[in-house]
């Protein structure tokens, strides 16, 4: 909003003593945080054979304990206040992976793991809660090697509709929210099918291939 005062910090979410030395100042100099998003994320796009060790760790640090730290850091005082919400802007890739992107799948699908415990672990908790997004293809720089075997059927969301739709599920405490409303058939059937269909079912969800590591949001 225009005439509203903004702060802006910077840190390496992967860093856990970074991440509790910038938080305090955090709190220092804006006060009580009551909304925490946890949207920063990296892919580094390959097979687990081409991939890159360090790489593959600076995913898991960024995408998975990145979250561990900056919500450790902000949710005891939400608690104190009894005033919170943790969001975590995942991917519905953490439910259904693809191949060429394995760093992303296996952080997302732990991120998801932990926000399922964190949510289930706040329901005795009044006035704190947490929404976990998990957006099909999104029209970013991080996935333009994104390739969908019916793009004109399941086009690119607009980051600008993932961000309207999470403020809406963040006013109405929704706990999970997958976008578009047809990923929950892909998460149904991936269910109840056998492999020989889950195999169509990656075939339709496509690819990721690229040469370098993206940096960027999910």
């Amino acid at each position: 909003m225009l005439g509203t005062e903004c702060h802006y910090f910077i840190c390496d979410v992967g860093n856990r003593e970074e991440v509790y030395q910038q938080a305090k100042a955090v709190r220092e100099k804006v006060g009580d945080i009551t909304i925490l998003v946890n949207n920063a994320a990296v892919v580094h796009g390959k097979s687990l054979m081409d991939s890159d060790d360090d790489a593959l760790l600076k995913s898991q640090h960024i995408n998975t304990l990145g979250q561990f730290w900056t919500t450790k850091a902000f949710l005891p005082r939400m608690l104190e206040l009894q005033n919170g919400h943790i969001v975590c802007l995942n991917s519905v890739l953490a439910l259904s992976a693809i191949p060429g992107a394995i760093d992303y799948c296996i952080s997302k699908a732990s991120s998801f793991a932990f926000m399922e415990s964190l949510t289930l672990g706040l329901l005795d908790c009044p006035g704190v809660n947490a929404t976990t997004v998990l957006p099909f293809h999104t029209s970013t720089e991080m996935f333009q090697g994104m390739r969908i075997r019916f793009p004109n059927l399941f086009p690119p969301l607009k980051p600008e509709t993932v961000a309207r739709r999470t403020v809406e599920a963040v006013q109405l405490n929704q706990a999970f929210l997958l976008l578009p409303w047809t990923m929950h058939v892909l998460v149904i059937l991936k269910s109840i099918l056998p492999q020989s269909a889950l195999e169509e079912i990656h075939k339709f969800s496509g690819s990721y291939t690229c040469m370098n590591t993206f940096k960027g949001r999910t």
